[in-house]
């Protein structure tokens, strides 16, 4: 794992994908006795409520912690701060699904297959770590 090499302290959160459930992952995290210096949510409903958790705690993003949202919906780019963003074609990832499948269903052999990968929009939400207190 890439963190381990860059000697990361990675936790991992599983959640249903909601709003709810991303505001509380993230009030978790951030009321942990070791706060996390970014977080990484799986979708951007996930990372707008996180976003609210942060400043209802009083926090600021990105001087105290780094989020990045998944999907770069319009979401990322209407809050306050603008949301770091993964962006990918999910139009043409869904196409290519499509196509694999209907592969499969004539005889093809199952074969994993790297679409394309995301690329980092960086935005507000994304600074350097805080300095240790």
């Amino acid at each position: 794992m890439a963190g381990r090499r860059l000697d990361l302290d990675g936790r991992i959160r599983h959640t249903d994908f909601s709003a709810a459930e991303g505001a509380s992952a993230t009030r978790e995290l951030l009321t942990a006795r070791s706060r996390p210096t970014a977080i990484i949510y799986d979708n951007d409903l996930m990372a707008v409520a996180g976003l609210a958790v942060v400043q209802a705690l009083g926090l600021r993003t990105p001087d105290d912690v780094t989020l990045v949202a998944w999907d770069d919906s319009t979401l990322c780019r209407i809050t306050h701060p603008a949301l770091t963003a993964l962006s990918h074609n999910i139009v043409g990832y869904g196409a290519e699904v499509t196509h694999r499948l209907l592969d499969l269903l004539t005889g093809a052999v199952p074969q994993a297959h790297l679409y394309s990968t995301p690329l980092l929009i960086i935005r507000d939400s994304s600074g350097p770590p805080p300095l240790p207190a």
